[in-house]
């Protein structure tokens, strides 16, 4: 809405506005690669972005974009296979790039925020052992993994691993088994809202004693309705749009709000940070030109408001770290989420959960 309203970008001489057409891949591989075909053949797009959320999806329509000869990036997906994809065939993959970070940036701020509280007296590494509950999806089974490389490197014993299907609400038989087992850390990670709020419910009703930390499904506005009081003293991650204690997230959300009448969150803010890269990219370029618009990326150098978009250009994947793509966790407190990690970026020191 931005570039049209400013007459478009100029596009091989020639400015023209953005139309988008939206395909939705319901997160399977097979729908993606259809819809994909679609866009670029009957639609006839010049750039294809996808997908939005799901890395399997991703890695099956990055096997399609090539042949088409145009343009591709992700969106969210983060699994660490994309990147490996692209690093294995950098001449097939030469004009596919990755919006979001790697899993292995979620594994890496898992385990130093739980070494840090270890090291600061804050939480007992107890017998050392640390379980996963983790959605049956590349997503969730790559985050896990590469959690799991870190944990095993400082003595960590994994206790258990189960992955439950998208969209699983029933964690009766896996907290049993966890009760009996104790571990001392619990790793949850689902891109499903309903299986987070399912599972810090049937935590607290369970009263199992674990430290327990989130991926993804926090960053929802509509967990903390759902879950309540269950989700107080839970860690997650990413925090990295937080409107109610950063100024420049308060800015977006204002504006996001006054054009468009919905509360921002994350997603938006990463969403809108991609897109904007891409169209300043394609002003960079001057052209859709796939090769042209691929030296564009590699000449990334874009702030926004929730990450400075600097690119890996072997893996083609964002830099990560405090001075470019932030992976924080945080932790809600009476209802409120605050980032407690990095100390660099945090809002609230962690609060010990009495049980």
């Amino acid at each position: 809405a931005e570039a049209n309203k400013a007459g478009g970008i100029e596009v091989d001489g020639e400015k023209k506005t953005i139309k988008l057409i939206f395909e939705d891949s319901a997160s399977r591989p097979e729908v993606g690669v259809s819809a994909a075909q679609k866009l670029l053949t009957r639609d006839n797009v010049d750039i294809l972005v996808g997908d939005t959320i799901a890395s399997s999806v991703t890695l099956a329509l990055m096997e399609v974009a090539p042949t088409f000869g145009k343009f591709m990036m992700s969106g969210q997906p983060v699994s660490i296979e994309i990147a490996k994809k692209i690093k294995s065939d950098p001449e097939k993959f030469a004009n596919f790039w990755k919006s979001s970070f790697n899993s292995d940036a979620y594994a890496q701020a898992l385990f130093e925020t739980v070494d840090d509280l270890v090291k600061q007296g804050l939480v007992k590494e107890g017998n050392k052992k640390v379980a996963f509950i983790v959605e049956d999806t590349d997503y969730g089974k790559s985050n896990a993994e590469y959690t799991t490389a870190l944990f095993d490197a400082a003595g960590w014993k994994v206790s258990s691993n189960d992955t439950v299907p998208l969209a699983h609400a029933d964690f009766y038989p896996q907290l049993s088994k966890l009760r009996g087992d104790a571990p001392d850390v619990l790793i949850s990670i689902f891109t499903s809202v309903n299986s987070g709020i399912a599972l810090v419910k049937q935590i607290e009703e369970q009263g199992l004693d674990s430290l327990h930390l989130a991926v993804y499904y926090p960053i929802r506005p509509e967990f903390l309705e759902g879950a309540g009081a269950s989700a107080n003293g839970l860690l997650w991650t990413p925090l990295f749009f937080d409107p109610a204690h950063n100024p420049k997230h308060k800015e977006f959300a204002d504006k996001l709000k006054a054009e468009i009448g919905v509360d921002g969150n994350g997603d938006h803010a990463q969403g809108y940070c991609q897109m904007s890269m891409l169209i300043e990219n394609i002003k960079k370029a001057g052209t859709v030109e796939p090769n042209k618009l691929s030296e564009a990326f590699a000449e990334t150098d874009f702030p926004c408001v929730v990450a400075r978009y600097v690119y890996d250009t072997e893996t083609h994947t964002p830099k990560i770290g405090a001075e470019y793509f932030p992976v924080p966790l945080a932790q809600i407190q009476d209802g409120v989420s605050f980032v407690v990690w990095p100390e660099t970026a945090a809002t609230a020191k962690f609060k010990p959960v009495e049980k």
